[in-house]
């Protein structure tokens, strides 16, 4: 290993980014029926944006790793980090609707 802490870092985060899969799962199947009964541009879009997330975590996970062996440590944290914005807005949603559950 090149850097044991940086390596631990990537595989932790990644292994919370494969853990959040059935997660996802199941927001994008409540994000395909809410709307797909509306039928617009803009909410098909949404929809495209959401069902992205595996397609953007595998091309993360290969450029992280890429990047690692490289040496170039800014470009794997950033590249690494670009799952955080589909995972923030559920876990808000989650975190939101314990928090107010009522």
């Amino acid at each position: 290993m090149k850097n044991a802490k940086v390596a631990l870092l990537l595989f932790g985060s990644q292994f919370f980014y494969l853990l959040f899969l059935p997660v996802w799962f199941t927001f994008y199947g409540v994000s395909l029926m809410n709307i797909e009964q509306d039928g617009s541009f803009a909410g098909r879009m949404v929809l495209y944006a959401v069902g992205s997330y595996p397609v953007v975590l595998m091309v993360a996970i290969v450029i992280s790793w890429m990047s690692y062996h490289r040496y170039n440590w800014k470009k794997m944290l950033l590249v690494n980090s670009l799952p955080i914005i589909w995972i923030a807005p559920i876990l808000f949603t989650f975190i939101f609707a314990t928090i107010f559950n009522g």
